[in-house]
């Protein structure tokens, strides 16, 4: 082949990919197909939805266009389902209203079929749709508001937003919201977008799926997850309901580089243990180059993998030195013990990006690629177990081809569930250390006269303060033990001797006077004496309000009164 015709045919091959590239930001990007269905839904408080794209949704939920310079040009249109009208306003970074109007079919600027969507401005390439032109007059981030009709929402079926230099060449990566709400109308397609996140660290990650089938959702990006109330661990679980805030820029395409740069990735150096205190509590320690997302495990059981036992410390590493503290206790609340074995593993990220999607009934997979800075692509985290049936993935997976985190339709339904990832994680070298703790007991026992107990290394019998122990060979902390014994009395009980009585004689038996005493006789009584009149064994239990008890018993024997004129010796 001549270079001439290698020439023709590199030329042909560039048109077709400048025209099939020459298209703004809108359907194009949420829709690859005309059968793939994706509309903008824009409402106020149509079911829990969060506001998007109308009066009523605040700074969050606007529909942004961002201008660099007022030499670009902003081209757009719309169209509804049906053919039914769209009424949009315009309004300048200052809030300004710069243009409004209501489009109907026929209309200049409004778009009614996918092929000319998404060739877009006819001002610029042909064949595409007659765009509304606007001239800026400042620099920033432009938005659009719809009229929201009384049905509650505005299906916005077709849009187009495009940004265009002076010279009409087209600039992706300008459309962008914080919270997106979408529909794909019947619960039934798949959709097949993506998304751009830019985070704050200025790190751009791709966001596709292997298979979702939403009917409506609403998605949005930030650095914690459901929640922001500074306990991670919490914040990033999945939550039944709608428990979302928009943090990160979500875009349709890869965000311009020009104006939205790429950030840079950096790790994490001198991992330390500081020497614990004999508290119990250690500090773990680092120097971090980047700002990022610290995940530490403290294993406190040695058995392999995460036990109940174990500790895990999520917090928000910041550039320069960290420390963070362990309070002493296992995963269960229980004290650990003075030189315990511990060792210390876990991992520092940046570029933490959370996905929480709201109302995403139905997902086999999402998939993640880090876009810019270049490197490896990022593993996915999730955990949905504050939801019935829900699974949880701490340790990150991997899976460009299925994707990672899937979910039921009834998990998804009316729920946020949310993802996580990190565009640089660098695992910590693990650090051993032992439990340091005062282990100093000062103990009181209490015994009865005539009992024993072993303290100290022998049987004590006697009142008194005893003491044992010392400085822990492992650790050098103090583990004296301070034992304070008090022997307390018994009462004294003595019913006296067995008794021989005629029958019809009452004998009155006493066990004696005691203060704060309860008494317990064999009969039942529970008072300090009792009188019997019958013959039998008699035994009474006295205790004292220490719980020291002594006890006695008798035997009172009766004997018939003799008959009238039998001779009676009495013995003196």
């Amino acid at each position: 082949m001549g270079n001439t015709l290698k020439t023709s045919v590199l030329l042909i091959l560039f048109h077709i990919w400048f025209i099939s590239a020459m298209y703004g930001e809108g359907t194009k990007q949420l829709m690859p197909t005309s059968a793939d269905i994706c509309e903008l839904w824009p409402h106020c408080f149509f079911g829990p939805y969060p506001a998007f794209a109308a009066s009523c949704a605040g700074e969050d939920g606007r529909l942004n266009v961002r201008i660099a310079s007022t030499s670009e040009k902003l081209y757009f249109g719309f169209g509804a389902e049906w053919g039914i009208s769209v009424t949009y306003s315009l309004f300048a970074p200052n809030g300004t209203l710069v243009l409004t109007g209501t489009l109907g079919t026929g209309s200049q600027g409004y778009v009614t079929n996918y092929n000319q969507v998404c060739t877009g401005p006819s001002a610029i390439v042909a064949g595409g749709y007659n765009a509304i032109m606007y001239q800026p007059l400042m620099t920033g981030d432009y938005y659009f508001e719809f009229a929201i009709p009384s049905t509650g929402k505005m299906n916005v079926h077709f849009f187009d937003i495009t940004v265009a230099s002076s010279t009409n060449a087209i600039i992706d990566g300008r459309v962008w919201s914080k919270n997106w709400v979408f529909a794909t109308m019947d619960g039934q397609r798949r959709f097949k977008g993506k998304f751009y996140i830019y985070s704050d660290d200025h790190i751009v990650t791709e966001v596709s799926f292997k298979d979702f089938i939403p009917d409506a959702f609403a998605i949005c990006s930030n650095a914690t997850g459901c929640y922001n109330t500074g306990n991670l661990q919490l914040d990033r679980k999945s939550q039944t309901g709608l428990v979302q805030y928009g943090q990160y820029k979500v875009f349709l395409n890869n965000p311009d580089p020009v104006i939205f740069p790429s950030g840079y990735l950096s790790g994490v150096s001198n991992f330390a243990v500081s020497t614990p205190s004999c508290d119990g509590v250690a500090f773990i320690t680092f120097n971090s180059s980047v700002a990022g997302v610290i995940d530490l495990v403290i294993h406190v059981n040695p058995a392999v993998g995460i036990q109940p036992e174990d500790v895990t410390i999520v917090g928000q590493a910041n550039v320069g030195l960290n420390s963070f503290m362990w309070n002493g206790f296992n995963g269960l609340g229980q004290e650990v013990g003075n030189g315990t074995p511990i060792r210390v593993e876990g991992f520092i990220a940046a570029g933490l990006t959370n996905l929480p999607l709201y109302d995403a009934e139905y997902c086999v997979g999402i998939k993640v690629n880090l876009i810019r800075p270049s490197g490896p692509t990022p593993s996915i985290y999730w955990d949905d177990t504050n939801i019935s049936g829900g699974t949880s993935n701490l340790n990150g997976c991997s899976n460009s081809t299925s994707g990672c985190h899937s979910w039921s339709y009834f998990i998804g339904e009316t729920n946020t569930i949310n993802s996580w990832w990190y565009a640089l994680k660098q695992d910590v070298v693990s650090v051993n250390f032992r439990v340091r703790r005062n282990n100093a007991q000062t103990n009181a026992y209490a015994i009865c006269s005539g009992d024993s107990i072993y303290l100290a290394g022998h049987w004590r019998k006697t009142s008194g303060t005893f003491i044992s122990g010392g400085l822990s060979v492992l650790t050098g902390c103090d583990s004296t033990r301070t034992d304070i014994l008090t022997v307390n009395s018994r009462p004294l009980v003595n019913l006296g001797p067995d008794m021989i009585m005629c029958d019809g004689e009452p004998l009155t038996l006493n066990a004696g006077a005691c203060l704060d005493c309860s008494y317990i006789w064999n009969t039942g009584q529970t008072t300090s004496s009792i009188t019997v009149t019958m013959s039998g064994v008699y035994h009474v239990v006295v205790t004292t309000n220490q719980g020291c008890s002594s006890s006695d018993e008798m035997v009172f024997t009766h004997f018939p009164v003799p008959p009238p004129g039998v001779l009676q010796i009495k013995h003196n």
